[in-house]
Order: structure tokens, then C-alpha cells, then sequence
């Protein structure tokens, strides 16, 4: 009797060990939600500054781009829609490549790509037109 009840205590113990084993794969293959509302970028942004070769113009803008979510939330594609100001609007697709900070826009048969940065409610372009480096500073309106 004694080592029926070694045999049964013994076999529960392996059971748990086996079925929390089973769990914790389960959680490494869950992979994170890549969303466009972590990274902060949706809603409406206005230009603050344009830095070309390390001078900043003093110019007040009235540039406006507006990001929102495609199709698909789950991915790092979107929708946007810029204004000029002058009454100029633009609207196309953008991509975020988290990878290299790269944020890729598809419009009227053109594509563009900058190296951005955000944080809070700032959000940087850098680009290179020719020999010159440019910098566009952004705030969030909404």
C-alpha cells in the first residue's frame, strides 16, 4: 500500500511538471501586438520647424499630416493625409519599419522614406534631399 502511495504521488508530480511545461511554450510563441497606437504616431500632427544642413528656418508653418489605422490594425500600416496649408492635400498609405526607425509613405505614384523618431507628443523626420540633410520637427495637435 505504501508504494502505491509513492507510485501515485510520484506520478502526479511528473504530470505537473509536463502540463506547466506545455504552458510555458504556449506563452513563448505568443507573439506582441504590432499596432499602430504603441508607437504613438496616429492622429493629427502639425509642422513645427524645418532644420536644413543645421539652420533651423523661422518660418511659421501651417503644414498638417494626419495618421490613421488601415484595414488591418494589427500591422504597422496606415493611412495619412497632409495638408500644405495652402490648400495642397495629400493622401497615400505609410509603413513603419520599427527595425531601422524607418517610416515609408505611397502616394500618387511616389513612395518617400524617413528615419523618424518619436516622443510624447514631438515626432522627427530626418531625410537627405541631394547633399542636404534635413530635419522636420512635428508637434501633436490631437
Amino acid at each position: 500500500m505504501k508504494q502505491l502511495k509513492y507510485i501515485l504521488v510520484l506520478s502526479l508530480a511528473i504530470l505537473t511538471v509536463f502540463t506547466s511545461c506545455d504552458k510555458d511554450e504556449e506563452n513563448d510563441n505568443i507573439e506582441p501586438s504590432d499596432n499602430l497606437e504603441q508607437f504613438g504616431i496616429l492622429g493629427r500632427w502639425g509642422l513645427q520647424s524645418i532644420t536644413i544642413n543645421g539652420i533651423t528656418d523661422m518660418i511659421v508653418h501651417f503644414d498638417t499630416i494626419e495618421f490613421t489605422t488601415g484595414i488591418d490594425g494589427d500591422d504597422l500600416k496606415g493611412e495619412f493625409i497632409s495638408s500644405d496649408g495652402a490648400g495642397y492635400v495629400t493622401n497615400g498609405q505609410f509603413e513603419l519599419k520599427i527595425v531601422n526607425n524607418i517610416i515609408h509613405f505611397d502616394f500618387n505614384n511616389s513612395q518617400k522614406s524617413y528615419e523618424f523618431h518619436i516622443s510624447n507628443d514631438s515626432m522627427t523626420f530626418t531625410y537627405s534631399e541631394g547633399n542636404n540633410k534635413i530635419i522636420e520637427d512635428w508637434r501633436k495637435e490631437e
